[in-house]
């Protein structure tokens, strides 16, 4: 006797006793649920022994099989060979696999997981009706399932492509001719098994009354017969309308005895129950029965019958006491064995004369031989491809939730992919491309179904993508001020890239076609400008190629800007040279390079030179003076000092969120001087173009004289002892006497620059310089001593008015030794923005006396983080200010 265990078969039957004896081969599939539904219990009930292991969910230690697999048993007392398969369909290996996935699967993944594992059953169903006479069908129930129908169409349409290569493995076996054309032993014969009526207690102990007389009695069917024949009768009809049984007996799956049951259902007895239910449903009828005593006797006798096939049902069912041979479930199965062990065959012909099967009954050491075959040529290793793809239509076919969604969803794609496409622009940008896009997987989405949605979706994405990246793509970059690039997608002209790339993108500067007025550095010439998308010709080259036109020649005060390393080899960068009227000499034309170590060894480097700012308003100027040691060169008040070379420069602008100890490679601001205080005639205002009507004058700044200063006349000055003379000459110093105090009057005033090219100033945080007659009311207490705002709406329009953005202050400095210091602070963004202010000047810029200055603002700020966008709908941000202290006074004459 062979061990039950997994097909194939291990064991050598040389040594079996009986190896040589002709065996009968039994399938058993089905559906099985857990525990005390397990379809291996039948079997165990046939052969009255545990021989095949139930498990339940709570029994899966020993399930190490994650795929559908068959177990054997040899049955050498009737010579039969059992083959049992555990496939998806028994609850306890569904529950096993879907414990042991490690990752969470989506519907779409779990569906093919399924679906996979029914193919591999599809497989085994194969390999069971062509190495088997007698397949058995478990249910759990006694109601025939549908879904065998096309699995049973499917399962014979694929083994008939496959009987080429089945008679190709037996050909060498020497088998009869039969068996190796067809390439089974046999039509198999298929019987049905359910492991439940259904049918009440009283249906099912209803038996014929006692008055009858034998022969009427034996006529007489009970219930639960003729449910069994009603059931057969339903199974011939659906398998005789769909095909699947024909006339032709050897072009058919299996077939059906036409006289004799094939359906059997197990009687109270057998059927297998659940111990504990079963105790306390007694117990509570025995608790509210009111029988007679005979009547509890009977009762306490059938439920010790119960209990005692209930709790041998681990073994599997038992035939009960008094029911004869005919009606179990072994003599309902051994009448089909016979006809095959006794080689009769199965005369199940539809129609009368039909030719009967063949049979085939091999020894089982012959039988053992070709099903080794055979299940090596099904699930070997090595299967081959023809043979492969003959069991992936066979997937396919039976996949029909696939087949209906891939239908269903191919005939989507199109019109999703159409409504992408409508009304297409020639370029545009990504957020048009999602949005589009958005739209398309929601025509799919409402429309698709089944689990090929996600593959289909992705085609839909992968196509839109590609309408989209085929010469469609805008240019994603977007200006500093906020507006995208109007080409399509392209290279820079800088741009190193491969070969392939550089072909198929052409290369061109970035533009949007957004030109706007903007005036020059010292705002007496207008011009118009692209939108930058560059920080560089934003703030420094636009301005740059206008001063060659205008105030390139004008006195200036440059800001500390980083100058990269150069090596000993390469030619020193010119120094900038300063004006003589700025009193600033620059040493290092005269200061031979090679001696430079020795003359700044005796410098005195300050705390703030170290960190690569200043202390005023000087030129600093760093290159490096030696590529070993890494030093700079920089000029203060006409000395030398060393300094170590920043090795980084700043991609953005100096603000409070940029290292201290990096300076960028140009400046943003710019400070000129126009000349003499006398260019500005208070009485006409600004004579600059683009300015709004009675908006160009300068504020007036009636500054007071310091007490105990020399220009107190109150306060003699030395030399003067009193008298005519003396008093004469403090009355002709510059000062003025307003309501009996002394003040020095200078103008000032915060220039405005509109993207329509207007310019006005502001008097305050919400008002425009408006001169009546030439008369000016305001003065420049408010813009001294408040927060100024960075962006004001122009008065050009009334309705959604541009902004103005704060582009240059003015101050006239008056002709006294009192100066001027400016400090300027920018915010140009919310309380989170950095403040922005010009480089190397943590201590403001002291003016000249007697002068006319501009300062000009840069024209979009960026920090390392990026830009910061200018506000977009015509609003100004509440946090968009120059800070005050922008105007001071000091006693301390410039450098």
């Amino acid at each position: 006797m062979l061990e039950p265990s997994q097909f194939p078969m291990q064991s050598d039957l040389k040594k079996l006793v009986g190896a040589d004896d002709s065996v009968c081969v039994i399938g058993v599939i089905g559906k099985g649920s857990h525990g005390y539904r397990s379809k291996s219990l039948v079997i165990n009930g046939i052969l009255s022994q545990p021989v095949f292991k139930t498990k339940n969910l709570r029994n899966l230690e020993d399930s190490s099989q994650e795929e559908c697999h068959i177990e054997y048993y040899y049955d050498n007392k009737e010579n039969i060979v059992y083959l049992h398969l555990v496939s998806v369909f028994d609850v306890h290996h569904l529950h096993h696999l879907a414990a042991n996935i490690e990752n969470q699967l989506s519907s779409n993944e779990w569906h093919q997981f399924l679906k996979g594992n029914e193919a591999y059953f599809a497989r085994a169903l194969i390999f069971l009706f062509v190495t088997c006479h007698l397949i058995v069908v478990v249910h759990p129930t006694s109601v025939f399932d549908i879904s065998y129908v096309q699995m049973f169409r499917q399962v014979e349409a694929a083994r008939t492509k496959l009987i080429p290569h089945l008679s190709g493995v037996l050909k060498d076996e020497g088998v009869a001719r039969d068996w190796q054309t067809t390439g089974r032993m046999c039509t198999p014969r298929l019987l049905f098994i359910c492991q439940k009526s259904g049918l009440s207690k009283e249906e099912v102990t209803d038996t014929p009354d006692s008055k009858q007389v034998g022969r009427s009695r034996q006529k007489r069917k009970s219930p639960i017969q003729k449910l069994e024949h009603s059931l057969e009768d339903q199974i011939y009809k659906i398998l005789r309308k769909s095909r699947v049984l024909t006339n032709n007996i050897s072009h058919c799956l299996f077939t059906i005895p036409a006289n004799q049951a094939f359906v059997y259902i197990l009687r109270d007895a057998q059927q297998l129950q659940d111990p504990v239910h079963l105790l306390i449903s007694n117990l509570s009828e025995n608790l509210t029965n009111t029988r007679t005593v005979t009547n509890k006797l009977r009762s306490q006798n059938e439920m010790r019958r119960s209990r005692s096939s209930t709790w041998s049902s681990v073994d599997g069912p038992s035939t009960p006491a008094g029911e004869g041979e005919d009606e179990s479930m072994k003599a309902f199965l051994m009448q089909h064995v016979k006809l095959v062990l006794q080689k009769k065959g199965f005369d199940d012909g539809l129609v009368r004369g039909a030719v009967p099967s063949h049979l085939e009954v091999p020894t089982l050491q012959k039988w053992h031989e070709i099903s080794q075959k055979v299940h090596a040529l099904f699930f070997g290793e090595n299967v081959d491809s023809k043979l492969q793809s003959h069991f992936i239509n066979l997937k396919a076919s039976l996949d029909l939730e696939m087949r209906f969604s891939d239908a269903r969803c191919a005939k989507i794609v199109p019109v999703a992919s159409r409504l992408y496409q409508e009304n297409a622009s020639p370029f545009y940008i990504s957020t048009v491309h999602r949005n589009k896009l958005s739209q398309a997987m929601k025509v799919f989405s409402q429309q698709a179904r089944g689990p090929a949605v996600e593959k289909y979706a992705h085609l839909l994405l992968e196509e839109c993508e590609l309408f989209w990246q085929n010469g469609r793509q805008l240019c994603e970059v977007a200006s500093l001020t906020g507006h995208h690039c109007i080409l399509k997608l392209h290279l820079l002209p800088s741009d190193v890239v491969d070969t392939e790339l550089e072909g198929r993108l052409p290369k061109m500067p970035h533009t949007n076609n957004n030109r706007t007025p903007c005036a020059c550095n010292c705002g007496r010439f207008v011009s118009f400008r692209d939108d930058p998308f560059d920080l560089k010709i934003a703030n420094y080259d636009y301005f740059e190629e206008l001063a060659e036109k205008c105030c390139g020649k004008l006195k200036k005060i440059s800001f500390s800007v980083y100058v990269p390393q150069r090596s000993s080899s390469s030619v020193e960068p010119e120094v900038p040279k300063t004006s003589p009227d700025d009193k600033r000499s620059s040493v290092l034309e005269s200061i031979d390079h090679s001696k430079l170590d020795n003359v700044t060894n005796n410098a005195v480097c300050s705390p703030a030179l170290s960190l690569g700012q200043s202390g005023g308003s000087d030129v600093f100027t760093h290159y490096n003076s030696s590529l070993s040691v890494n030093e700079a060169v920089i000029t203060e008040r006409g000395k030398l000092v060393k300094q170590l070379s920043m090795a980084e420069h700043l991609k953005g602008m100096t603000c409070t969120t940029s290292p201290a100890h990096l300076l960028p490679r140009f400046s943003s601001w710019s400070l000129l001087c126009l000349g003499k205080a006398s260019l500005y005639n208070p009485a006409k205002g600004l004579e600059q173009p683009g300015f709004l009507r009675d908006s160009n004058y300068l504020l007036p700044w009636d500054i007071p004289v310091p007490k105990g200063s020399h220009l107190d006349p109150s306060w003699p000055a030395p030399g003067e002892t009193g008298g005519r003379r003396g008093g004469r000459q403090r009355d002709k110093r510059p000062h003025r006497e307003s309501s009996g105090e002394n003040v020095i009057r200078a103008y000032i005033g915060n220039e405005f620059e509109c993207p329509r090219g207007h310019r006005f100033i502001c008097s305050s945080p919400d008002k425009i310089v408006k001169a009546t007659n030439a008369v000016l009311k305001e003065t420049a207490t408010k813009l001294v001593h408040l927060d100024m705002p960075i962006y004001f709406p122009c008065s050009c329009r009334t309705t959604k008015p541009p902004l103005g953005q704060l582009l240059r202050t003015f101050i006239v400095t008056p002709d006294v030794p009192l100066y001027i210091k400016i400090n300027p602070r920018v915010r140009p963004g919310s309380s989170y923005t950095p403040t922005f202010y010009p480089e190397g000047c943590a201590d403001g810029v002291t003016l000249t006396r007697n002068a006319f200055w501009v300062l000009r603002y840069p024209y979009v700020y960026v920090s390392e983080a990026g830009p910061v966008p200018p506000p977009k709908d015509n609003t100004p941000p509440p946090g968009s200010k120059q800070l005050k202290g922008l105007f001071q006074t000091t006693t301390k004459a410039p450098e």
